[in-house]
């Protein structure tokens, strides 16, 4: 069986071993992926920084908006790489929802961080090497603050018009029709994938706020977006408006949010045998969870 180098920053915090009970956890989903993969006889090595050490693959878990080249030049070390293809998931480059300056819009918009996460991670990445006394690998990058949602594009004042770090979208809430609104997730590895409808109670969705969830199909036009990104595994958010699937975000380090954990790392296996597909060269359809 294959022998699977994941490829992380340098200063990311991947394990999380607890100081009482010694257990090790992690805040991503791609831990206990890992964890059932061995059990389909696979082997993973976590490699910390630019480096390729021998195996049979390797995939891209670098948590920051911007890969650096020296690790997206790491693919080429590899019979197969996987998610090498999404080097950037800047909103500038995912989103459709993008305005600026001089567009017409009539609706609410939404202002946010290009950076995924509000740029946490790159914050966390910044002090890492400033403690370590390394140049600092996201040079000007501060951590963002909170979205804001305003009425009108006029309310968009200059100072964020002018901000590189600041984007500017349509906002378009999904209410749903029994109270709350709707954020739709797609999970996916290889062929395999779990999409679900959150039922949440505030209009920008948090997973903290789930009143009620289900599973659904995922849209066509949400796979070609997923193509055109270049994802093997992630995490897209969507809603519906008028009829359309609308991606809100493409994230290819997906954590576990608590109010969703159980519902998450139940999927795990089935994300694992996604992933011993692309191992394996193995091409079997499409498996959703319900």
């Amino acid at each position: 069986m294959a022998t699977l180098i994941v490829i992380i920053h340098e200063f990311d915090v991947f394990r999380i071993r607890d100081r009482i009970s010694g257990k090790v956890d992690s805040p991503y989903l791609l831990f206990e992926v890992l964890r059932q993969l061995e059990t389909l006889g696979h082997s993973a090595v976590i490699s910390r920084g630019p480096r390729a050490p021998n195996g049979d693959a390797a995939l891209l878990h670098v948590d920051s908006t911007i890969v650096e080249p020296e690790y997206l030049a790491l693919a080429r070390h590899y019979p197969l790489a996987i998610n090498f293809r999404t080097g950037d998931i800047s909103k500038r480059a995912t989103s459709r929802l993008l305005l600026s300056r001089d567009d017409r819009w009539d609706g609410p918009v939404m202002v946010k961080s290009n950076f995924n996460n509000n740029a946490v991670m790159e914050d966390l990445h910044n002090r890492g090497a400033a403690k370590t006394g390394q140049p600092l690998p996201h040079p000007g990058v501060t951590k963002g603050g909170a979205y804001s949602v305003l009425d009108s594009i006029s309310d968009v004042g200059d100072e964020i018009w002018s901000d590189s770090s600041l984007v500017v979208e349509r906002f378009l809430p999904e209410p749903d029709p029994e109270g709350g609104f709707v954020l739709r997730t797609w999970v996916f590895m290889g062929a395999r994938e779990r999409c679900t409808r959150f039922v949440t109670a505030d209009k920008v969705s948090k997973a903290a706020d789930i009143l009620r969830s289900q599973p659904i199909e995922v849209p066509p036009q949400l796979r070609a977006e997923r193509e055109r990104l270049g994802f093997d595994f992630g995490k897209f958010d969507w809603v519906m408006h008028d009829g359309e699937p609308v991606l809100l975000d493409a994230n290819r380090t997906p954590g576990v949010a608590t109010a969703i954990q159980p519902l998450m790392k139940e999927g795990a296996r089935n994300l694992a045998e996604g992933l011993h597909g692309l191992l394996t060269g193995e091409t079997a359809p499409a498996k959703t969870l319900p």
